[in-house]
């Protein structure tokens, strides 16, 4: 397992609030993403995103692992619960939560330093 933190997402219900707000706080510029309805944030380390219309209201944070089908069975393993992977171009990530309902993902890309 790696765990570094590698990716974040503010989730949003009006993108243009959510832009406005840490744009201002923070510096950070927001951008059209790959898909419609997620804008991509540039300004933070790790890069960064938001989900438009997105009823969450916390922030997400992705940990790398070398391994997504084994990062997943560590979890549920441990008690907690996890997706199935779901995979992308870049690799793949699963939304979890661990055994006393905290909220996190896990991502893999191939090449991640281990």
């Amino acid at each position: 397992m790696n765990g570094q933190v590698t990716y974040f997402e503010v989730p949003s219900s009006d993108i243009a609030t959510t832009q406005q707000f840490w744009g201002s706080l923070f510096g950070w510029t927001f951008h059209e993403g790959n898909f419609p309805g997620y804008s991509m944030i540039r300004g933070s380390e790790p890069m960064g995103g938001s989900p438009h219309d997105d009823p969450s209201r916390h922030p997400r944070i992705f940990f790398a692992v070398d391994d997504i089908e084994a990062a997943v069975a560590k979890v549920r393993e441990l008690g907690g619960t996890a997706e199935d992977p779901v995979a992308l171009p870049s690799g793949a990530y699963a939304h979890c939560t661990d055994d006393q309902g905290v909220r996190f993902s896990l991502s893999y890309e191939p090449g991640d330093p281990a």
